[in-house]
């Protein structure tokens, strides 16, 4: 929108120029020094060169050469004043004007030049000093007239004419009256209109412009809102945005108060969570230093109680305090706001509610050193980004506690498989290919040991072994779940291992574990089936009878046979005294 405005304005500046009175006498002057440039170097050559060389004057050479040098350097040097350019023109036009009455008399340009004179005179400047050009011109006619007709010019005698009568010199200077008068007095009129109808247009491209530059400020104003409203809905989408993407609770509120503050340009930013039995609003990420001095004070206020902040949380509605500075019983003065001295520039401020449908879990404050910088626009844009925020609070909460349960879980799963391993550890060792056969082992290689207590891939050379001297050796933890249950040790003749071996072995490892993990689990099963079965057949043996005599002597001894034991006794009631053995 802005750049729409500085084009019209630069059109209607484009329009407006070449109406300006002085700006079209420099056009004109310009043009006239190029035309008088080109035919000036034909009336040199011409008019000026050749006889002067006729005449045998070198003295009127000289002169048009450097006449003609002055008309080039004031043509093409723009950066001398218009006077002074106007001026030389006129100068150079009355020059030569005079100057060819004293080479031919009347029968040369020297009226032509004159008259030139006067009427660019008039054209450039205005009607007085075309009347002084005019009367200089007949000035220098009759001067003119007195030298050549007084012998104190001599002139040849093929151009004297009627140069030397002061008859045809009287004559030609009233035609030259009459002319120049004729001439000069219509110009001064029309440029007097031209200068009229101008100044009318000026006051209308003024009007016009005054009309635009209230217009202008209309759209300013309306292009300022639109830019603002912009810049808050694109703030609020990328809190959104980051809110989505931040996993940690702190992260994504000292995010949130950072792009706020320096997005919309806020003197300060908070973000309050209400405590889990609603009673107070604590700060949990604040802006600036004022913010972490707040936060190491652990600041809090009381809900519904203290503070913009404390009424928000306790009402669950939005709230301005749009002039701070006022005494409290002023119109624009906010009671409720609660003046904190680490925040001294506050001039107004606004509390946003952090809703999950009917609960308030926050409230969203910011601060501002204008005084009614807040409206019912930032509320609603504003609101709708709190909103968000709420949602994306819960979600990082929910997440937490989602992650402390699988932490917890793995915790136990880990000690669960640990236990299992421990107790299927009481069968041998392990075990050991030697190209003849599988057989067990008592104790594991030093590596594998190493292996298992560092948790880590173990590759070593190994001097003076049972397999002979330069022996490599690979030991792979067999991991599940972050708990070591074994290692995977290998021994080559070959003196390194490479890369891609111990690769190898390391996913080997992992898919034996899994297959060792699935093993004990059925086995597990298993026996937990067995065991069920057991207690199953026990249960129906013992229900087999209704006398308890039979049902204590049959539960006995199916215990006894089910658990191999030597000896098993039952007993009901209590007593003192141990049972009789047999």
């Amino acid at each position: 929108m802005t750049s729409v405005s500085a084009d019209i304005r630069e059109q209607d500046e484009a329009l407006a120029k070449p109406y300006a009175l002085h700006e079209w006498r420099e056009q004109l002057l310009e043009a006239l020094l190029r035309g008088m440039l080109v035919i000036g170097l034909f009336a040199l050559v011409g008019g000026g060169i050749i006889p002067a060389i006729q005449l045998n004057r070198p003295d009127l050479l000289i002169t048009y050469l450097v006449a003609y040098a002055v008309l080039i350097l004031v043509t093409f040097v723009r950066r001398l004043s218009f006077a002074l350019r106007a001026g030389v023109v006129l100068f150079l036009l009355y020059a030569l004007g005079a100057l060819d009455f004293s080479v031919a008399g009347l029968s040369g340009d020297g009226r032509v030049l004159l008259f030139a004179f006067v009427v660019v005179t008039t054209v450039l400047f205005n009607l007085s000093r075309g009347v002084a050009a005019l009367v200089l011109g007949l000035l220098t006619m009759a001067i003119s007239a007195w030298l050549l007709v007084s012998g104190r010019w001599e002139i040849p005698i093929e151009v004297q004419a009627n140069s030397t009568s002061i008859v045809d010199w009287v004559s030609g200077s009233v035609v030259f009256l009459l002319v120049g008068a004729g001439v000069i007095i219509p110009i001064a009129y029309l440029i007097r209109s031209l200068s009229q109808s101008l100044k009318v247009s000026q006051d209308a491209v003024r009007e016009l412009e005054e009309q635009r530059g209230r217009l202008e400020e209309v759209v300013k104003s309306r292009t300022h809102d639109l830019e603002h409203r912009s810049i808050q809905l694109q703030v609020a989408a990328e809190v959104a945005r980051d809110a989505t993407a931040a996993r940690e609770l702190d992260t994504l509120l000292n995010r949130a108060v950072n792009l706020i503050r320096d997005r919309f340009g806020f003197y300060h930013a908070g973000i309050f969570l209400v405590d889990e039995v609603g009673e107070y609003a604590i700060l949990q990420a604040a802006t600036g230093e004022a913010g972490q001095k707040m936060l190491e004070q652990g600041h809090r206020l009381k809900v519904g109680e203290v503070g913009i902040v404390g009424y928000v949380a306790g009402q669950g509605e939005p709230r301005i305090a749009a002039d701070i500075g006022r005494a409290s019983v002023d119109v624009g003065a906010d009671a409720v706001h609660f003046e904190n001295p680490l925040l001294p520039e506050t001039r107004s401020e606004m509390g946003l509610p952090l809703r999950l449908g009917d609960r308030i879990v926050g409230v969203l404050d910011v601060q501002s050193r204008k005084e009614a910088a807040f409206d019912e626009g930032d509320i609603a844009v504003l609101q709708t980004m709190a909103d968000q925020l709420a949602v994306a609070i819960e979600n990082v909460r929910l997440l937490q506690r989602m992650q402390q349960a699988v932490r917890e879980l793995e915790v136990a799963y880990g000690r669960h498989t640990q236990e299992a391993w421990h107790a299927v550890s009481k069968r041998p060792h392990g075990y050991r290919y030697r190209r003849l056969g599988v057989e067990p082992v008592a104790e594991p290689p030093e590596e594998a040991h190493q292996a298992w207590l560092e948790g880590r891939t173990i590759t070593q050379t190994i001097q003076g072994s049972d397999e002979g001297d330069g022996v490599s050796a690979i030991a792979v933890p067999i991991r599940f779940r972050d708990q070591v249950i074994g290692v995977f040790n290998i021994r080559s003749a070959n003196k390194t291992v490479s890369s891609e071996t111990v690769s190898l072995v390391e996913e080997a490892a992992d898919r034996l574990a899994l297959a060792l993990e699935n093993a004990r689990l059925l086995e597990e099963t298993q026996q937990r089936a067995k065991r069920d079965r057991l207690i199953a057949d026990i249960t129906a043996q013992v229900r087999s009878s209704m006398d308890p005599e039979i049902i204590l002597q049959t539960a006995v001894r199916e215990l006894g046979t089910a658990l191999g034991t030597d000896r098993a006794f039952v007993r009901l009631g209590i007593g003192t005294q141990p049972p009789d053995e047999e």
